[in-house]
C-alpha cells in the first residue's frame, strides 16, 4: 500500500484541503461527474490518500498497455542482465514487436483487456509470417510477451490474475513450430586428425610470420581445455597454479566481467602436458613482442586492455579451416571437440566431464556435447568389424 500511496502523490494534481467538518477532502478528474471532477473526503489524511491510491491504481491497471508495461520489463532487465543479453532482447523487441504491423494492435491494448484467445491468433499469425520457426527462434519472439505477462501476474504487481501467455501457447498449432535439424558430426568437431594438421599449420604460422597473433596458440589451447572463448580471452597468469586452470571471469570486446556463464561454471580443471606446452609457448610469444601485462592472451591493442581480441581466435580458426578444407567452425567447436573427446573415454566418468564443461546439468553435457569425432572411413571400418561373424 505504501508504495501505491506514493504513485498516487505523484499522479495527483490538485491540493488536499482540510476542515473541521469535513475532514480531510480533494478532488479528482472523473469524466462520469457533470463537473467533471469527483470530491473525495476521508477523515484523516493518511485514509484520504489510501482512497487516492485505490482510484488512481486501479485506473493505471485498467489502462497501462502491453508496450507500456513491455518498456518497464525491458528497463529492469537492462539492469537484471547482462549487456549482451540485453542487446539480444531489445533486438528482439524491436524485430517482433516494434516494427512488426503483426504486433501494432496488442502493443496499444491495455494489459487487463488481453485474452488468451488475442495472444494465441497474434502469435499464430507471427509464426506463419516467420516460417519457419525452431525452439531458439520461438524463444526469441515470446519471451519479451512471456516476461512481460508474469510480469504483471506478479502478487505485487497484480494487473492480471494469471500469466495469459502461458494458456495461449498450450494451444498453438504446433505444426508452425519446426523442430530444428540435427547438426551433422563433422559440422559441429574436429577429428584427430585435423586437429594435428591445424596444430602443425598454427606452428609453421608462428615460423613463418614473425608479426602474427598468438590466435593459432589460443586455438590449440581451447582444443585441450574445452573452456568457452569469453573465459580463454579473461584468463591471467595468476589463474595458473600447481598444473591447474582456475577459472572465474570472462572477457569480450567490450570488456571483463568477473564471473561466468553459470554458478557451475566458476570451476577449476586439470592442465594437460600439451596444454601447459602451450602456455610455455604463450609466455615465450608475450617476451618475445614485449607483452608484459597480466592477461595470458595478449595483443597490443590497449582498447582491449591488451587482451587478445575476443574475435582473433574466430578469424584464426576460419582460415585454418579454408586451408584445411573441412567445413568453418567456430572456436565454440574446439571447446565441443575437446569435451566430446573426454566423453569417449571409457575410464572417464560423466560426472567429471560434467564439471570439467562447467554445465550446471549432466544432461548438456550428454546431449550437446557428445559426437561422432571419426571420418566416415574410419566409421565404415569400425562398423563392419563389430558386424562381422
Amino acid at each position: 500500500m505504501k508504495i501505491n500511496i506514493q504513485k498516487a502523490k505523484e499522479m495527483h494534481p490538485y491540493p488536499i484541503h482540510y476542515s473541521e467538518k469535513s475532514g480531510y477532502f480533494t478532488s479528482v478528474d472523473d469524466n462520469t461527474q457533470p463537473t467533471g471532477k469527483r470530491k473525495i473526503r476521508r477523515k484523516t489524511e493518511e485514509s484520504l490518500w489510501e482512497k487516492l491510491a485505490e482510484w488512481y491504481i486501479d485506473k493505471y491497471s485498467l489502462n497501462i498497455t502491453f508496450k507500456e508495461l513491455a518498456e518497464t520489463c525491458l528497463e529492469k532487465r537492462n539492469v537484471q542482465n547482462h549487456e549482451s543479453t540485453y542487446k539480444r532482447l531489445m533486438a528482439s523487441w524491436n524485430a517482433y514487436y516494434l516494427n512488426e504491423p503483426l504486433s501494432a494492435s496488442l502493443l496499444q491494448k491495455p494489459v487487463a483487456k488481453i485474452t488468451s484467445l488475442d495472444l494465441r491468433e497474434w502469435a499464430e499469425l507471427l509464426l506463419k509470417k516467420h516460417f519457419p520457426v525452431d525452439k531458439k527462434k520461438f524463444s526469441r519472439i515470446f519471451s519479451i510477451v512471456n516476461q512481460t505477462l508474469e510480469y504483471a501476474s506478479d502478487e505485487d504487481i497484480a494487473l492480471i490474475p494469471s500469466n495469459t501467455w502461458q494458456k495461449a501457447r498450450k494451444k498453438l498449432n504446433k505444426d508452425l513450430i519446426v523442430e530444428k535439424q540435427t547438426p551433422l558430426d563433422e559440422e559441429q568437431v574436429f577429428t584427430d586428425e585435423e586437429r594435428k594438421k591445424i596444430k602443425q599449420m598454427v606452428h609453421d604460422d608462428l615460423k613463418r610470420y614473425k608479426q602474427s597473433s598468438a590466435s593459432g596458440l589460443q586455438v590449440l589451447f581451447l582444443f585441450e581445455t574445452g573452456v568457452r572463448i569469453g573465459e580463454c580471452c579473461g584468463l591471467k597468469w595468476t589463474d595458473v597454479k600447481d598444473g591447474r586452470l582456475y577459472i572465474s571471469r570472462q572477457a569480450d570486446n567490450n570488456g571483463v566481467r568477473e564471473w561466468t556463464k553459470t554458478v557451475s561454471g566458476k570451476r577449476d580443471i586439470p592442465l594437460t602436458t600439451e596444454a601447459q606446452k602451450i602456455l610455455d609457448e604463450v609466455k615465450k610469444f608475450n617476451d618475445m613482442h614485449g607483452y608484459n601485462h597480466e592477461w595470458i592472451f595478449q595483443s597490443d591493442n590497449e582498447k582491449y586492455d591488451y587482451r587478445l581480441s575476443y574475435n582473433s581466435a574466430d578469424r584464426k580458426l576460419r582460415k585454418l579451416c579454408k586451408r584445411l578444407g573441412t567445413v568453418i567452425k567456430s572456436p565454440h567447436k574446439c571447446r565441443k571437440t575437446c569435451i566430446s573427446t573426454l566423453l569417449d573415454c571409457p575410464t572417464l566418468n560423466d560426472r567429471t566431464v560434467q564439471r570439467f564443461a562447467g554445465h550446471r546439468d549432466i544432461s548438456t553435457t550428454i546431449q550437446f556435447y557428445s559426437f561422432e569425432r571419426k571420418d566416415k572411413e574410419q566409421q565404415a571400418l569400425i562398423i563392419d568389424q563389430a558386424l562381422s561373424l
